[in-house]
C-alpha cells in the first residue's frame, strides 16, 4: 500500500485530484466541485455532488483561487470569491427590501432578521474555509507570518532607559521615574 507523501509512516487513503500524490486521511481536503440533478419528480429531486480531493499543496492553490485565504473580513461585500453567492444575494435582498418596506410600513425591520441570519451563515462559512486554508499551510510546511495588523503596528520597545541615570522606565513615560530628567 502506498504511503502518504507528507506523513511517511501513514498509509494513504486517497490520491490528490490535481497532482495524483498519495495522501493520508489527515492530509485530505474534500471540496464539492459540481452538482447535478439525477432524478426529478413533482415533490422532490435527487442531487448528486462531485467531489475533488486535494493534498495540502494543491489545496493552498485552490483556496487562493476561490478566496478561502481572505478569511471572514469583508465577506458581506465580496461578490467575487464569496463563500456563498446565494447567501450574499439573500443578505442584500432582505436588507434592501427591509429598507424599502420600512419607508411605507413600519414593519420592514422584520426582514432584517433574514439579513442577520445570512450574515451569520456567511461569517461561519468564511471562517470554516479560512481555518481549512490555515490547516493546509501547517501541513504543507509553508509557514506564513500570521501576525495581526494591530499587533504589528503597536511594536513597543522593551527598554525605555533614562539617558541620565540608566533606570528602565515604563513604556510611554516622558520623564524618568528615578531622577526626573526628560526621556
Amino acid at each position: 500500500m502506498a504511503k502518504c507523501y507528507i506523513h511517511s509512516k501513514k498509509a494513504s487513503t486517497r490520491n490528490c485530484s490535481e497532482c495524483s500524490k498519495a495522501i493520508c486521511h489527515e492530509c485530505t481536503f474534500q471540496e464539492v466541485i459540481s452538482s447535478r440533478v439525477t432524478r426529478h419528480s413533482s415533490y422532490d429531486r435527487v442531487v448528486e455532488l462531485d467531489y475533488n480531493f486535494y493534498c495540502p499543496n494543491c489545496f493552498i492553490t485552490y483556496s487562493e483561487s476561490t478566496g478561502y485565504d481572505k478569511g471572514s473580513r469583508g465577506v458581506f461585500f465580496r461578490f467575487k470569491n464569496s463563500p456563498s453567492l446565494i447567501g450574499l444575494i439573500i443578505l442584500w435582498t432582505f436588507f434592501i427590501g427591509g429598507l424599502v418596506i420600512n419607508i411605507f410600513f413600519p414593519i420592514g425591520y422584520i426582514l432584517w432578521v433574514g439579513t442577520i441570519i445570512a450574515m451569520i451563515a456567511l461569517k461561519v462559512t468564511a471562517n470554516r474555509n479560512y481555518n481549512k486554508y490555515l490547516r493546509a499551510i501547517r501541513l504543507s510546511g509553508k509557514l506564513v507570518d500570521v501576525v495581526p495588523v494591530a499587533a504589528a503596528k503597536t511594536k513597543r520597545k522593551d527598554k525605555n532607559l533614562c539617558p541620565n541615570c540608566g533606570v528602565n522606565n515604563p513604556y510611554g513615560s516622558k520623564y524618568c521615574n528615578e531622577c526626573g530628567s526628560i526621556l
